[in-house]
């Protein structure tokens, strides 16, 4: 509601209708609201004055501590508009309620004033009662007013002066538009000439000056009566007073704001839809998020949802607002065109019933861009080898595992190579050669494996390859061999020329192979395979020949 700011003509009005009432009291103030001896253009009706305390302590001290707050509010809005009002108890008079109001009246005496209205004893008001008992409670709540046809108020009954506070004498023959609310005349006057014009009751709902400064919530029912002639004819007015109901509604569009602003400072967009999919409301965060802007419906609403996650998240929607369980998915949106970048988000969809206020649902959506990064990201250093770009030890020999364990005929096929002369390598042209040295034969395995074969680097220069679902052992011969090719040679690093080969062992599963065994006997196959001269790969047999070494000496007769 836009705050009223009071001319001067209008505080002069207010303060002559306040000292009207014989029950008043009078105080100057600063701009601070200290108490000052009134100036003499005040000062002509003594008996009304409040004696001036000798240290000029503030208004404030003169009520009890309850009302304080209050009363700064009241004093913060007279600095504002010109006019505040609060009711209050006197911290010297327990038990007695006064209506205070400020007036801003330097224009005429150069200080603020301030009216207390007795307004008596209340039974229901003690020290600890907080309740604020005013004159809401003690003014009628409907009047009578007579009108002419021009609008020009032509009698009051004695419920309007109780209502609003301003004497018959000041109300009679003044136009009632002068006490209306000057956003609400253009309105009052409308429903006044439809009344004229179709010569039927109308109603308008306006705020009402009071002589205190305040303003009444008001309806007005318009009576048309009929009259010879138009200038003759008066108008009977039914005025009620609204001002709880109106106080209601703006609570409510107060919670409403606060609800608003909440849902705009929350880090995730929110979403509420009616039962039939149309949109209630959807925060500044959620259309920021899905670039679609002030959409109606739904189905607008989620057009910037990835085609392959569509369909399920429209189905998902569906079913919580038919009443099913409450659903949350993972969706992927497509790229903005500010950015072009893909982002993922979670819709945790609510289902809502007339317990909530409307069937329907409530979306909530988290934009989970940075974390799914994180989380692949932790994926990869957890799966591959941060050098090479193959799987690490553990998601070697868990691939080695999952692939034993898959039942059907098939056999798998595990290929050890280690790399020849390798610290030699590092020893010579450092370590950064011998990293360059590992990547360049890491892509070199790959390039010479079927599809679904897996790299892993499982040492310094120990690589395993993991072959699955071959029809005969001679398959991963082949394989194993091609790799041999392929690490073999000459290659030219940023440090300078180094001689690549590797030793090549072989293992192939059989009924009941665990990945421990085939790694141990491909590991076995490898050993044997350093030891011939050329090297070449070896597939592990059972058993293998000892190395010259470990022969037993041939024993004398």
């Amino acid at each position: 509601m836009t705050e009223y700011v009071h001319s001067a003509e209008a505080r002069d009005k207010i303060f002559a209708g306040l000292l009207e009432h014989p029950h008043t009291r009078v105080a100057a103030l600063t701009a601070d609201g200290r108490r000052i001896p009134a100036p003499d253009a005040l000062a002509r009706d003594a008996d009304r004055l409040l004696p001036v305390p000798g240290d000029n302590s503030n208004l404030l001290e003169m009520l009890r501590p309850a009302d304080v707050v209050d009363a700064l509010a009241a004093w913060e809005r007279t600095a504002r508009t010109g006019v505040g009002r609060i009711s209050a108890q006197l911290s010297d008079e327990p038990g007695r309620r006064y209506e205070l109001t400020a007036i801003d009246m330097r224009h005429r005496y150069g200080v603020f004033v301030c009216v207390l209205m007795d307004l008596g004893m209340h039974p229901a008001l003690s020290d600890g009662d907080r309740s604020e008992q005013s004159l809401a409670a003690l003014r009628p709540r409907s009047a009578r007013m007579l009108k002419k046809f021009d609008g020009v108020i032509a009698d009051i009954d004695d419920r309007v002066t109780g209502m609003f506070g301003w004497t018959r004498e000041q109300m009679i023959g003044s136009r009632s538009t002068q006490f209306f609310h000057e956003e609400d005349v253009q309105r009052s006057i409308a429903a006044w000439l439809d009344m004229l014009s179709t010569k039927q009751s109308s109603r308008v709902r306006v705020r009402h000056s009071r002589a205190d400064g305040s303003w009444l919530w008001i309806e007005v029912e318009n009576i048309y009566q009929e009259a010879a002639e138009l200038a003759e004819a008066v108008m009977v007015s039914h005025i009620s007073d609204i001002s709880e109901e109106m106080a209601a509604y703006e609570a409510l569009r107060h919670r409403e704001q606060l609800f608003r602003r909440l849902a705009d400072s929350l880090p995730i967009g929110l979403l509420q839809l009616e039962q039939d999919g149309s949109v209630v409301y959807a925060n500044s965060l959620l259309t920021s998020m899905l670039g679609t802007g002030a959409a109606g419906t739904v189905h607008e609403q989620l057009a910037s949802v990835a085609d392959q996650d569509r369909a399920t998240l429209d189905t998902a929607f569906q079913d919580v607002l038919a009443g099913g369980p409450d659903r949350e998915l993972e969706v992927t949106l497509q790229p903005l065109p500010a950015s072009g970048e893909q982002r993922r988000c979670t819709f945790t969809l609510i289902g809502l019933s007339d317990e909530e206020g409307a069937p329907g649902a409530l979306a909530c959506v988290r934009d989970i861009t940075e974390s799914v990064r994180s989380r692949e990201e932790l994926r990869v250093k957890a799966t591959f080898d941060h050098l090479t770009g193959c799987y690490n030890r553990a998601s070697s020999l868990a691939i080695l595992d999952r692939e034993l364990s898959v039942e059907g005929h098939h056999l798998t096929g595990v290929i050890f190579a280690d790399l020849n002369e390798f610290k030699g390598v590092n020893d010579s042209l450092g370590h950064a050669a011998g990293d360059e040295l590992l990547v360049t034969a890491a892509n070199r395995i790959r390039s010479v494996l079927r599809s679904d074969d897996v790299v892993g680097r499982i040492g310094g220069d120990e690589f395993l390859l993991i072959c699955p679902r071959l029809e005969q052992a001679a398959e991963v011969i082949n394989i194993a061999e091609r790799v041999g090719k392929a690490l073999e040679g000459d290659v030219v690093l940023s440090a300078g020329t180094a001689r690549l080969s590797a030793a090549i062992g072989v293992a192939c599963s059989t009924d009941g192979s665990t990945g421990d065994v085939l790694i141990a006997q491909a590991d076995a196959a490898m050993y044997e395979s350093k030891r011939l001269k050329p090297r070449r790969p070896v597939l592990f047999e059972q058993p293998l020949p000892a190395p010259e070494s470990e022969k037993p000496a041939p024993t004398r007769p």
